[in-house]
């Protein structure tokens, strides 16, 4: 057998992205009790749902997909939970820049963002159990993630 490399298409499902096997939405969010345990507010979360913030995101100023919170201007404490795949690494990038807040992402310690940007953060704590994201009412998803988690702080 021989091995060939994956494209994006060959990621869905994977454990890479948060998008379910099969389809569905790919819009999955942090819940709640991580924000408990954490015990900050941001400033700013630009990676919000399209939709309008989420009620229990302790964020003051939210960016949607359609604000293009990349491109943005960051101010203050920064949440982000940013989304996963191939553009995981530009988000990171900038967070490591902006260089103050708090990023959840997959503990992926063999791809060059985190070797780039998840090493030269302040803090990184590996979390004992992977988070089931959930969906706008809080519901987690059907099954477990693919990875486990991590925080990093700047």
């Amino acid at each position: 057998m021989i091995a060939r490399p994956l494209r994006g298409d060959h990621l869905r499902g994977s454990g890479f992205t948060h998008e379910p096997p099969g389809g569905g939405s790919p819009e999955w969010y942090t819940p709640n009790w991580l924000f408990d345990a954490i015990g900050l507010v941001f400033d700013l979360d630009p990676c919000s749902p399209v939709e309008g913030p989420l009620p229990w995101i302790p964020a003051r100023k939210f960016y949607s997909k359609i604000d293009d919170g990349l491109s943005q201007p960051w101010a203050g404490r920064v949440w982000l939970n940013p989304p996963y795949g191939p553009e995981t690494g530009r988000w990171l990038a900038k967070m490591r820049q902006h260089g103050d807040g708090v990023a959840l992402v997959f503990a992926r310690t063999d791809t060059a963002w985190f070797h780039e940007s998840v090493a030269a953060a302040t803090a990184v704590l590996f979390l004992r159990q992977r988070v089931r994201f959930v969906d706008r009412e809080e519901n987690p998803g059907k099954s477990s993630p693919g990875s486990g988690s991590l925080l990093a702080a700047w």
